[in-house]
């Protein structure tokens, strides 16, 4: 119920404080504070520092927007995805370094960061468990829709047993997965592989494979991945 009446007030906020929420391109306090409303204060360890690596893939803070019940709002602010806790972290100044403001997940609360669509969904594991998190909206079509999942896992520290091992510390190491929506359905994982993405398209897969080899385009390229379903989508 607290989120509700926080929702409430933090969109009649955005209606008073658009049009001074933005001077000469710089944002206002009173801009920034409508959507730090959206947040809840979160008490958490810092990370560790004898850890190798970060939870980010992005430690900046950078500018941006919300959009909420489908529709984007005035105001602007500075926010960060932390990709090993899945939550999105929201800061007074893009100088911090540290926040205890996560944005409150919902499917009706989109942040929008360096224009990056970040939607808050129910998704299908390679393991066929269903789960709730953060994915990256890169291609929205009529029929499919393509998402990146951005994520860090801690790795405990090995210690080489022999001279042939390698030692490592403790580190949090980075992955991406690409999840595919049909009609509408729970978004599942996507294998990015050229024969995997040929065969998703079935009936068209020949057509693909053509396209692919006529652009000479690489899987391995995000880009050329969202060039095939595009291409699928016009045919």
């Amino acid at each position: 119920m607290k989120n509700i009446y926080t929702l409430f007030f933090a969109c009649l906020f955005t209606v008073n404080l658009h049009s001074q929420g933005n001077i000469n391109g710089n944002i206002t306090g009173a801009s920034q504070q409508a959507l730090i409303d959206f947040g809840n204060r979160s008490s958490r360890a810092p990370q560790p520092l004898n850890v190798q690596g970060s939870h980010y893939f992005d430690e900046n803070f950078s500018i941006a927007k919300l959009e909420y019940f489908g529709k984007e709002l005035n105001d602007t602010g500075y926010m960060r995805y932390n990709a090993f806790r899945d939550e999105i972290e929201m800061a007074d100044t893009p100088s911090q370094s540290e926040s205890d403001v996560i944005l409150i997940k919902s499917a009706d609360v989109i942040p929008l960061i360096s224009g990056e669509r970040y939607e808050y969904l129910p998704y299908r594991l390679e393991s066929g468990n269903a789960y709730m998190g953060y994915l990256i909206n890169i291609f929205d079509g009529q029929k499919d829709k393509l998402f990146l999942r951005k994520k860090k896992t801690f790795m405990e520290a090995k210690i080489a047993r022999t001279s042939l091992e390698n030692s490592f510390p403790p580190r949090y190491v980075e992955s991406i997965e690409l999840y595919i929506s049909s009609n509408g359905g729970t978004p599942v994982k996507l294998k990015q592989s050229k024969k995997s993405i040929i065969n998703y398209f079935g009936e068209n897969s020949d057509k693909v494979k053509k396209f692919i080899k006529s652009e000479k385009l690489k899987v391995s390229d995000l880009s050329s991945i969202i060039r095939i379903f595009e291409f699928v989508e016009n045919i």
